[in-house]
């Protein structure tokens, strides 16, 4: 049986997408086995980081702000589309270049079960030029990285990267009265990945 690629990216719940476009991004960083990729992988990188924020800022009662959030999910997911018909076309049913994209794959079984979404990054002021970073356990994930950079956020920004195996992170020597926004990546078996939504601080 011919592998396809599961068109798990069409109408997907906030956090699923998330979960979703944050793994094939860090598949499909210089993978070499999808050296052209169409539309490319900086600019996927845009429109997840446009969802991300749009979703920060969008309430359940403002109906402008959660019609923008819902325009940059559309944005996203035809760009999931896109990208899917590349890997498809390039891989020609390669199961492990299939695998190595990201993507959900149809017809597989006994494969690893998959990490839950990050629901929740909460984001403490600490002390002048320090933050502390919480999340909740994320079944699955054997290391998280928790990161941060200046507002504002492009796809070449410079992300301040620690590592660890707990659940919670102290940045410190932050700039004080900046912007920062902050997100954590969990880490599991078979190069599984899920991504938080971003959260602002002003720093102390």
């Amino acid at each position: 049986m011919k592998l396809k690629i599961k068109k798990s990216y069409k109408n997907p719940s906030d956090t699923f997408l998330l979960k979703l476009v944050g793994r094939i991004l860090e598949n499909m960083r210089k993978n070499a086995s999808f050296p052209n990729p169409t539309p490319t992988i900086p600019e996927v990188e845009k429109g997840f980081i446009d969802y991300q924020l749009a979703l920060n800022i969008a309430g359940r009662n403002d109906r402008t702000l959660l019609s923008a959030k819902n325009d940059r999910k559309a944005d996203l997911t035809g760009m999931c589309a896109k990208l899917a018909d590349y890997v498809t076309m390039t891989s020609n049913g390669d199961k492990t270049m299939l695998l190595s994209s990201g993507f959900d794959i149809a017809g597989l079984k006994n494969q690893p079960q998959e990490m839950t979404p990050i629901e929740q990054l909460d984001v403490e002021i600490g002390p002048t030029g320090q933050a502390i970073v919480r999340i909740k356990r994320v079944p699955g994930a054997r290391i998280y990285a928790f990161q941060c950079t200046p507002d504002p956020i492009m796809p070449d920004s410079q992300w301040i990267s620690e590592t660890t195996t707990e659940r919670e992170n102290t940045f410190s020597n932050l700039n004080s009265i900046a912007k920062y926004w902050f997100r954590v990546i969990a880490y599991g078996r078979g190069k599984q990945t899920v991504t938080s939504m971003l959260v602002s601080r002003v720093i102390q």
